[in-house]
């Protein structure tokens, strides 16, 4: 069984100090196969939260899959933002953070949604290319190992769909090319937990929202993070939330089928309400 924790929307600069290190003694507690971080590592692109987000990662004990989020291109510093958008990202999280991984049983890429600057009002939003897309399917096509996956940090789908915060352009393409070849996208930006299916004729590819980590942006719900349990058939996802702003619990449960038929996340809540 392969046991993945998918977090997203960190937020250094505003993150909840507390639930960081509740969340770092879960993985020193119970250490996955692999952390997988779908981006927004600081609030402002500054290097001294640069500088703290890697020493978060320096203190888990798993290797971490991540891109790049909307947050982590520099906001103030435009020369920075328009010549060299991903030089203090890459200069001190290359070194923790690898943009893909593959073993013997998975293979995970990233698909860069950020963009230094766009032609509509909102640069916040996400952007996919459908060559990058394309090119990450053939890399997955050509894999043979039983879990792939792909991290970003904009989704390609979401629950009410191209709206909102979720227009990601040529999200739902690119959610389209990739299904046939993934298993799991994972993705942050909304600060919402969903999985939503794409059947194709051999497996169903789960598309993961996760909500922020441990930063104090919090929308509609708490603070948590995503624990998924890979096996052939199934997966079991366990979205932790977190409690008394001090530690996270287990809350709901959802089953996501791996094969064709019956593909409707089935949830289980696990605890009472969260108070956070």
């Amino acid at each position: 069984m392969t046991r993945i924790l998918h977090i997203a929307d960190l937020h250094f600069g505003r993150e909840h100090r507390p639930l960081v290190d509740a969340f770092t003694g879960y993985c020193l507690q119970n250490p996955p196969g692999l952390i997988v971080a779908t981006g927004d590592f600081t609030q402002g692109a500054r290097r001294r939260e640069f500088a703290a987000a890697r020493q978060f990662l320096d203190n888990l004990p798993s290797p971490v899959v991540g891109a790049p989020g909307n947050h982590d291109v520099p906001s103030r510093a435009l020369d920075h933002r328009f010549f060299t958008p991903w030089q203090r990202f890459e200069r001190v999280l290359g070194g923790r953070i690898d943009p893909r991984i593959e073993t013997e049983t998975v293979l995970g890429e990233t698909l860069h949604t950020a963009r230094r600057a766009q032609m509509r009002l909102d640069w916040s939003l996400g952007r996919v290319s459908r060559t990058d897309a394309l090119v990450l399917s053939r890399k997955l096509e050509n894999g043979t190992q039983a879990m792939k996956f792909v991290a970003c940090h904009h989704p390609l789908l979401a629950p009410g769909g191209a709206r909102g915060r979720a227009r990601t352009k040529r999200g739902e393409d690119a959610a389209e090319i990739l299904a046939g070849a993934a298993d799991l996208v994972l993705s942050g930006h909304l600060h919402q937990t969903f999985a939503l299916p794409m059947a194709g004729q051999s497996h169903v590819c789960w598309f993961v929202g996760a909500s922020t980590t441990f930063s104090e942006r919090t929308r509609d719900e708490p603070s948590g993070f995503n624990e998924i349990l890979i096996e052939a058939d199934r997966m079991e996802l366990i979205h932790h939330e977190s409690r008394d702003a001090s530690r996270f619990v287990p809350a709901r449960r959802f089953e996501l089928p791996r094969r064709p038929g019956d593909h409707t996340p089935k949830a289980v809540d696990l605890n009472e309400p969260a108070t956070r």
